[in-house]
């Protein structure tokens, strides 16, 4: 019986081990230039659909700019609150369009973000009120998205 528990617990401790060592090469693994640009790609595209319907081009459906605009929101909230993670001081340069000036001014990057995540957040609720209410926080949405890009983006 002892040696039925003993093998288990090894065969345990074996199963932590090999998750923790695929845990460490996953995280050798991480490029933040890349893992902005996938973030900010879906960004783009969940920003269209809202733009879309905000403009007319499209139907509004109250749903879609709900679940758009929540996709948003945490968008926001992960880069203010993982900044240092999609944002390290080693990934100024290579292939990114992030300007130089994110990182002379982190603070107020972060606070861009963290409006990002309201913003989007208070559009997401307002969906459910109907187009006027829902273009009436798109505004401001769409704003906040325009003062970072052109202050933090590179061309």
């Amino acid at each position: 019986m002892k040696v039925f528990s003993v093998s288990r617990i090894a065969g345990a401790m074996a199963l932590v081990g090999a998750v923790g060592v695929a845990a460490l090469a996953f995280a050798d693994n991480f490029d933040p230039i890349k893992e902005r640009r996938a973030l900010m790609k879906q960004d783009g595209q969940t920003s269209k659909v809202l733009f879309d319907m905000a403009q007319g081009t499209t139907p509004f459906d109250a749903a879609k700019a709900a679940e758009a605009a929540t996709t948003m929101s945490k968008l926001g909230h992960t880069f203010a609150t993982e900044f240092d993670k999609y944002f390290p001081d080693s990934s100024k340069t290579g292939d990114t369009k992030a300007a130089p000036a994110i990182w002379d001014n982190k603070d107020e990057v972060k606070k861009l973000f963290v409006s990002l995540e309201t913003d989007a957040k208070a559009s997401a609720d307002a969906a459910a009120k109907g187009v006027d209410a829902f273009k009436a926080t798109f505004a401001k949405l769409g704003s906040n998205c325009k003062g970072c890009h052109e202050k933090y983006k590179l061309q």
